[in-house]
This record gives C-alpha cells, structure tokens and sequence, in this order.
C-alpha cells in the first residue's frame, strides 16, 4: 500500500470517529456539560468582579458620607465663629460632596442589585448544571440497564436455542437407543431360532450335560442302593 493511501485511510478514519463522536449522544450530553461548567465558571467570576465593584463603592460612599459630615462641621463652626467667608466656602464644599455622595450612593443602589441579579443568576445556573448532571447520570444509568436487558434477552435466547437443540438431541439419542434395543432384541429372538447359532447350539449342550448328569446320579443311586441295601425293620 502506498503512503498516499494510507494517509487517506487514516484521515478518513478519523474523520468518521469525530463523525461518530458528534452522532453520538453520550458525547454531545458531556460536551454540552463542559460547555455549562465554562458559563458557569464565566458568571461566578463576573458576580465576583460584581461583588468587588459594589464593595469599592461601598467604601467609597462610606468616606465621601464621613468627608460630607466634616464640612457640614466646619460651615457650621464658622457661622458659630461668625465667619461668612469660611461659612460659604464649606457650605459650597458640602454641596459638591453631598453630590458625591448622591452619586455613589445611587452607584451603589446599583452595584448592589446588579450584584443580586448575578448571584440570582449564578444560582439558576448551577442548578442548571446540577439538575442537567443529575439527567446525565440518570440517562447513563438507564443507557447501562437497557444493555443489561438486552444482554439478559440474548442470553435468554440463547438459552432457548440451546435448550430446543438440546432437546432435539436427546430425541434423537432416544431413537437410537430404541432402536439398538429393538435390533438386539431381534437378534436375540432369531439366535433361539436359527439352529446353527452359537446360542442355541449352547443351550443343546447344557441340556445335554444336564441330561447326563441326572443320569449319572440315578446310577449312582442304584449302585449305592445294591451296594447297602437298606436294613430290615
């Protein structure tokens, strides 16, 4: 095989297992969870620069509020001290801290429910995300019982199959039992008709030997008998 060819077949193979990856279910739920687990790191760190805002302006408010109260202070020390131009100098001075304060404040009021909007929203997410891992877990444990049905199903099947050749098998083995038993059974009938049988022509000399020996025995007996005759009563 040349190198072109089996560049090309490499490529094409990798083309169709990132083609079966894409079709595949599994893949796309886990890739759409990694995806959730991106957004959801993006919205923490936005609440966080949020959070850091509104803490900023917080403090910021919180100085310009005290700055407010020192000038408040001095206009009215200076009216107390009957100074007019010092008196308007503060009073002018307080006037555009208190501006500044109404700014920041009103940043703040802001700062603030943007930061509760985006903890809201955090919170959805990762529900989101929980409830959409839970599902996968879910869809996985289900995708693994339906295996185990199917392969419960083949086995059974199987089983089934086996079981009908097995009992096939068993008949057939019964037939041929019975028919052994009816050919020995017909040879052991023809061996008792056939004369020159091994069987019969046995069976002819035991009779035979019986014959003899009862024969033998009543001899004996006779001889025996004449030999000592039985006394006289």
């Amino acid at each position: 095989m040349s190198i072109k060819r089996r560049i090309t077949r490499i490529v094409q193979a990798n083309r169709n297992a990132a083609a079966d990856a894409k079709q595949d279910p599994r893949v796309q739920a886990q890739n759409a969870q990694v995806s959730q687990h991106s957004l959801l790191d993006q919205a923490r760190r936005g609440a966080a620069d949020v959070a850091a805002h509104h803490h900023r302006v917080g403090l910021a408010a919180n100085d310009a509020a005290a700055y407010l109260n020192r000038v408040e202070a001095a206009a009215a020390a200076a009216v107390r001290r009957g100074d007019d131009d010092a008196a308007r100098a503060a009073i002018r001075e307080s006037m555009t801290a208190r501006r500044r304060l109404d700014t920041l404040t009103r940043q703040l009021r802001e700062a603030e429910e943007q930061s509760r909007r985006l903890q809201q929203d955090v919170r959805r997410l990762e529900q989101r995300v929980q409830q959409n891992a839970m599902e996968y877990d879910a869809m996985l444990a289900r995708r693994a019982a339906a295996q185990a049905a199917i392969g419960v199903h083949d086995a059974l099947a199987s089983s089934s199959r086996e079981g009908a050749a097995i009992d096939a098998a068993r008949r057939n083995a019964e037939l041929e039992v019975r028919r052994f038993e009816a050919q020995a059974q017909a040879r052991e009938e023809l061996s008792w008709t056939d004369p020159s049988s091994p069987r019969l022509q046995q069976a002819f000399e035991e009779l035979e030997a019986e014959a003899a020996t009862q024969q033998e025995l009543e001899d004996l007996k006779r001889r025996d008998a004449r030999r000592y005759p039985p006394a006289p009563h």
